[in-house]
This record gives structure tokens, C-alpha cells and sequence, in this order.
């Protein structure tokens, strides 16, 4: 096990927020040694990390934590009999603190920042699956408490640990692509309910399933299996719809080819939608003030739930209306127009025929296209956690990234009205009616943060 004394000077208490210096991270860890590493959110996406977590041969997993037995299940076969099990994190870090290097978090979004910011406290290495957080604060929160702490993180973004953003920042730094006009990124969610809803009945809760650590920092709604275990994500108080499952993914080509940062403006509209429930159709424009664009700007351009845009320069219509190119991003240059496909990979010049030529002929060469990064951001957070450096997906960028790409969801709140956005406030200069989208809408259940912490 690898000492978590050997990196923290001293830890803080599961009832206190002692968040260190960076400075107090110890001797680098050989990489002939191993992490103790806790997966909380077994099942659903957990199984992926999980499924990384068994082949990696630098970790040991010592406990697992899940609020549904039942969901976990089939995941808890994977791992010996022996392993313990939790349903609440509070619990597992009180009995088994000690034993534990390091988390996996994999639970819905509205679990994402009070679970990592008790990790934190507790001295532990952390991965978070995407979004890093359901609210820009909270993002701003976990950079703050992160960085004072000095602990290893990631985010689990895979798209940011292949190569597709890196080779058309490639193409764009060899002169291929030219300067940047727009880009426009599109996906077919949600492929849950999102809209108008209303708050279904109680139904009985199993007894296989902790409601009350389920529902953690959100407000109490009666229990229905409408929502648990998936449909959550459309749903205000717990998940970030479309943007949360998708854009994340898919911004992170532009945001990190071009290192867009923030936008100055931005504008949305959607169809209707109440504080309950997020759109079921939604788009936005972002404009960053950018060197690569033409004119010193780059304009971003997101759909979702169906919408796409009407033309794409270069682009033929029949691939927009196409219902197979559901999810698509697509950067329009005064040279080239780029293709990147759903999986963030693989980008290709528009159309195709282009990008034959062009290879023929020289000027793209095949081996950018051969992977040259971990491909697989559960070893790139490992390798960060045995050598004391964060990876590149780490709460540095994911914060920033995240909070982001949710502006594009505070935009759909005032609808049609264009926001200037100062991201040292966390405030809309313009409507200050936006900023209070910059945090949670409702009061946090205290008994699920560490206490002390700053809200």
C-alpha cells in the first residue's frame, strides 16, 4: 500500500476541511509500487472504471461503495468475495480511511462535488467521472480545494486522453486548416425525459437501495423508478442534461486544440422547460476572443435533442440530414473544414475526398494519426498518483472545462438574452438576474459535505 503519510504531512478528519499546501506531497512512488484505490459508484458507468481499475496491474482495490445492491451486483462479482462493501462513503471512509490511497467516483452528477470534496479532506487521490460537477461553483470549489491539498486528480474525460484534439491542433499549428471560422457540434441526447416535467408520485423503495445516500445533497423527492437509476440526468436537481453527457465529451476538441478558455458572450434558447426538468431541445453560441480565429474570434455553436445546423461550409446537406450522423463535430477553417466523429477520435478532413488528397499528396501524414497517449484515463490517473504529477485531464483543466461548458446551460435559463461572462466573479456583468444559475438551486444537505467546508 502506498502510505498516504508519504504524500499529505497530515490528513484532515472526515469532520474538518484541513486542506494542505501542493508542497506537502512527499517523494515520488516507484512505479513498481501499488495504490489502494475505493470505486464509490459501482454500477452503471462504474463498471467502466472498473473494468480499467482489474487490468491495471499498479492498483489494488480495497472497497467498494454503491447505494444499490442490486446495480452493483453483477459489478461486485469482478471483485474477490472478500473485498468489503458500503453503501454510504461517509462510512467506508470512517472504517476504512486508513486503508484507502485513492477514489473512483462514478455516481450521478449531483454526487460528483460533495463526495470528491470528502476525499479531499481525507487526503485521497480522486477521479471523477464527467462532468466534474453539476454547478460552475462547484467546479470553482473543487479547483480550490484540490489545489490546496496537493492531491492527484482526473477527470474522466477519454476523449481528452487520445489524440484527436491533439492532431488538429497539429493541423491547425502546420497551417492546414487556416484560421478557425466556426465550429458546430451536435448530439442526438437526451435519450432520457427531459422537458416540462412535473415531480412523478412515491412509489415504495426497495430494500436494496439507499434512497437517503442516493438522494445526498439534494433535497428530499419521493422515491420513483422513473428516475432511479437513470433517468436522473435530465433532472435539475441531480444531473446536467445534454451539455453534462455530451458536450463535455465534444467541447473538448475545441476547447483544447484551440485552448479557447472562456467565452466573453454567450446566448441560448431552447424549448420549454421548468426548474424541475432541463430542455428536451436546446441550443447555444458561444464567441471567445481567440488568436485563431478569424478576426481575433472563434464562434461554438451546440445542439442538441435534434437540432442541427441548417449548412456547414464545405459540408453536404445530405450529410446533415442524414439521421445516422446523430453526433457530430464539425470546425469550419478558412482553408479546411474538420471532421471529428462521436468517439473524439480520428479527425478527418471534409469531405473525404479531401482528406485522400491531401495525404496523397504530403501534407498529412499517417503517422498522426498512430497513438502516441494512454488512450485510457484511469492509467493516466494512476501513473499521476506513482510518480506525484498530475496528468493532463487533471482538476487543473477539468474545472476550467467544466465550468465552461455549463455556461452553456445557464444561458438556457435567460433565454435569448446575450450574457458577458467574468469568470474571476463567477458573474454575468450584464444580467445578474443569470447568476444566481452559477450555483445550485436548492441547499445543500449539510450531512453529505465535510463539515466546515465553505458554501
Amino acid at each position: 500500500m502506498m502510505n498516504r503519510r508519504s504524500f499529505i504531512k497530515s490528513t484532515a478528519t472526515a469532520g474538518g476541511l484541513m486542506l494542505l499546501p501542493s508542497w506537502s506531497i512527499g517523494k515520488q512512488i516507484a512505479p513498481t509500487s501499488k495504490i489502494n484505490v475505493a470505486v464509490i459508484g459501482v454500477g452503471g458507468i462504474g463498471g467502466y472504471s472498473n473494468f480499467r481499475l482489474l487490468k491495471n496491474k499498479y492498483c489494488k482495490v480495497v472497497a467498494l461503495c454503491d447505494v444499490d445492491d442490486v446495480r452493483a451486483s453483477k459489478q461486485y462479482k469482478k471483485f474477490p468475495a472478500s473485498t468489503p462493501k458500503f453503501r454510504d462513503y461517509r462510512v467506508m471512509f470512517d472504517k476504512m480511511g486508513k486503508q484507502i490511497d485513492a477514489v473512483v467516483i462514478s455516481t450521478p452528477d449531483h454526487m460528483h462535488y460533495p463526495i470528491s470534496a470528502w476525499a479531499i479532506a481525507n487526503g485521497k487521490h480522486v477521479f471523477c467521472q464527467k462532468p466534474l460537477t453539476r454547478t460552475i461553483w462547484e467546479a470553482n470549489e473543487l479547483q480550490r480545494l484540490s489545489s490546496q491539498a496537493g492531491v492527484i486528480t482526473q477527470m474522466g474525460n477519454q476523449g481528452h486522453t487520445k489524440d484527436g484534439w491533439r492532431v488538429v491542433k497539429e493541423w491547425y499549428e502546420a497551417g492546414i486548416i487556416g484560421q478557425i471560422k466556426e465550429v458546430h457540434i451536435w448530439t442526438n441526447r437526451p435519450i432520457w425525459p427531459q422537458g416540462e416535467l412535473q415531480m412523478p408520485s412515491a412509489q415504495p423503495i426497495p430494500s436494496t437501495l439507499d434512497y437517503n445516500c442516493w438522494l445526498g445533497v439534494a433535497p428530499h423527492q419521493p422515491y420513483n423508478k422513473a428516475i432511479v437509476p437513470f433517468n436522473w440526468r435530465g433532472l435539475r436537481n441531480y444531473g446536467t442534461g445534454a451539455a453534462g453527457d455530451m458536450a463535455i465529451h465534444y467541447l473538448d476538441i475545441p476547447y483544447s486544440a484551440f485552448e479557447l478558455g472562456f467565452p466573453y458572450k454567450i446566448i441560448g434558447n431552447s424549448t420549454p422547460f421548468n426548474d424541475y426538468s432541463w430542455p428536451a431541445q436546446a441550443s447555444s453560441t458561444m464567441t471567445f476572443l481567440n488568436k485563431r480565429g478569424v478576426d481575433g474570434k472563434i464562434m461554438l455553436h451546440w445542439y442538441d435533442g435534434g437540432r442541427k445546423p441548417k449548412s456547414i461550409e464545405r459540408v453536404d446537406k445530405s450529410f446533415l440530414e442524414d439521421k445516422r450522423n446523430d453526433n457530430a463535430i464539425f470546425i469550419v477553417g478558412t482553408k479546411e473544414t474538420v471532421y471529428v466523429g462521436g468517439d473524439c477520435q480520428s479527425p478527418k478532413i471534409f469531405p473525404l475526398t479531401r482528406m485522400k488528397e491531401l495525404v496523397k499528396n504530403g501534407i498529412i501524414s499517417k503517422q498522426q494519426m498512430q497513438l502516441k497517449y494512454f488512450d485510457d484515463p484511469i492509467a493516466e490517473w494512476i501513473n499521476g498518483c506513482l510518480t506525484g504529477v498530475n496528468p493532463p485531464a487533471s482538476f487543473d483543466y477539468a474545472c476550467p472545462y467544466t465550468e465552461m461548458a455549463l455556461l452553456g446551460m445557464v444561458a438556457l435559463c435567460v433565454p435569448n438574452t446575450e450574457l458577458k461572462y467574468v469568470p474571476s466573479k463567477m458573474s454575468f456583468i450584464n444580467c445578474p438576474e443569470a447568476d444566481k444559475y452559477v450555483r445550485s438551486l436548492y441547499d445543500y444537505r449539510t450531512e453529505f459535505l465535510p463539515s466546515k467546508i465553505r458554501l
